[in-house]
């Protein structure tokens, strides 16, 4: 058969794994939970949804470890050399058949999307957030712990959920957030909304939050001063994540083309994106991705297993997937 190639992209919300020959074709698909060792509900727990996601793929393939030539594994949770060693060990268990791999934290996934070198940022605003920079001659920084801000779509339901409550208190401004998340959890004011999320027993999990996102998306696009100011504090930030991570690899975030990923940044709601452009300035070349970060890691596989990435290839891994496939809600 031809040559296999293993992408995985992992994170809080799902971990999707795709095999593909070389040329960018889907041969299997498996998916699984959180993937992320700092935020799974155990160790176990993620390596359990990686190594499952990857058993599905390698499944619904008809392949074993033994077949694919170049795997790349782009994982929340890789913030330290300890982190990208504990998961080379257990690779090494667990697929080592495997005939080379390489692990990295998933803020390196979407680079390779804008033009297949990888040499850019990649801003990437999906449940919660993913910086990271490449130059040309290979230095590489990524955000990881050193976000001091409640960012993504996770941050922006948090602070969804306080500006509805304090408007409710009648010490912050009035929002229609307030019939956006009633209507959307299903509750008839702020203070059953506030204690849906906060009660001992019973209580929504904070995850459930995530889905207020686009809720602040809609708002924002619709000009309720309130969810604008939410997004435009969140867009400040990951510019300043963004200009850190490129003098991290010695340039300045001008110098270096920007991509915008994840599924606030990419909403049909273009209020984050739109806040994104404006902060990151005319100066800036930004791309919006037209494809998941789940593609970026796919030709990161190829490109690390000696694929050559041209034209034809970046247009072909951008695949089309089942519904629930690369769905987070």
């Amino acid at each position: 058969m031809s040559r296999a190639y293993l992408a995985v992209d992992a994170g809080n919300s799902k971990t999707v794994a795709l095999v593909n020959d070389a040329e960018g074709t889907v041969l299997g698909r498996g998916r699984g939970g959180n993937g992320d060792i700092y935020g799974a509900a155990s160790v176990p727990s993620a390596l359990s949804s990686v190594f499952d996601a990857v058993a599905a793929a390698l499944s619904d393939a008809g392949l074993t470890p033994s077949d694919i030539v170049s795997a790349a594994f782009r994982m929340a949770g890789v913030d330290y050399p300890e982190d990208a060693e504990f998961w080379d060990g257990h690779i090494r268990e667990r697929l080592g058949g495997l005939g080379r791999w390489s692990v990295k934290n998933d803020a390196y996934a979407s680079l390779r999307l804008l033009d297949g070198t990888g040499i850019a940022v990649s801003i990437t605003v999906g449940t919660g957030p993913a910086v990271a920079a490449r130059a040309a001659d290979g230095q590489e920084e990524h955000s990881g712990f050193f976000v001091f801000d409640h960012l993504g779509g996770g941050g922006l339901g948090g602070e969804a959920l306080k500006a509805v409550c304090q408007a409710w208190m009648g010490i912050g401004p009035a929002t229609s957030l307030t019939s956006a998340l009633c209507e959307l959890y299903d509750v008839p004011d702020a203070w059953h909304l506030r204690h849906d999320f906060t009660r001992r027993f019973g209580a929504r999990p904070a995850s459930d939050l995530w889905q207020a996102s686009r809720a602040v998306l809609a708002a924002a696009s619709d000009g309720d001063a309130v969810a604008v100011g939410l997004v435009e504090a969140q867009a400040t930030a990951f510019v300043r994540y963004a200009t850190w991570c490129a003098a991290r690899v010695g340039t300045e975030l001008g110098d270096l083309p920007v991509l915008l990923n994840g599924s606030v940044a990419t909403s049909e709601h273009p209020a984050m994106r739109n806040a994104l452009i404006a902060k990151l300035g005319p100066a800036t070349r930004v791309v919006v991705a037209d494809a998941s970060p789940l593609s970026g890691v796919v030709l990161d596989a190829l490109a690390e297993g000696g694929v050559a990435i041209g034209p034809e290839l970046l247009a072909r891994v951008r695949s089309a997937h089942p519904d629930d496939f690369l769905s987070t809600l």
